[in-house]
């Protein structure tokens, strides 16, 4: 039996990406419901406030980014990021992601699923330490 490899569509990379987003979002809502203290936060999630991110035109699969201090991050541990106001990005058409990208230094990046312009505004950044 002969084994073909297909190669994703920008369209189908971009709903991969959203299915993860959005399990990832649900793994980490379901790990905060337990957390407590200041910023919902308990002691084995990490949390801080990114400045403001976004305020320009994106383009499918660009992205407005900004880095965050979160004191004990490490290059590996999981993160997540919301908009502080609560806003459903996705609804809107974009992504917000986030990577530990060296030690205390979380990369938040707004990826966009549609062209838009995503008002600027800030993030909040758990890592799960």
């Amino acid at each position: 039996m002969e084994t073909t490899t297909k190669q994703l569509t920008k369209t189908e990379q971009l709903i991969w990406l959203l299915i993860i987003a959005v399990v990832t979002v649900w793994w980490f809502r379901l790990l905060a419901k337990d957390a407590h203290a200041q910023n919902n936060c308990s002691s084995v999630i990490l949390c801080a406030t990114t400045g403001s991110i976004g305020g320009g035109a994106l383009l499918v699969g660009a992205s407005a980014s900004g880095t965050v201090t979160v004191t004990g991050a490490q290059v590996g541990m999981p993160c997540i990021a919301q908009p502080s106001d609560g806003t459903d990005m996705i609804v809107l058409g974009a992504i917000p992601v986030c990577t530990v990208t060296s030690a205390n230094t979380v990369t938040v990046r707004v990826i966009a699923i549609l062209a838009l312009t995503p008002t600027a505004k800030t993030y909040v950044v758990r890592v799960l330490s």
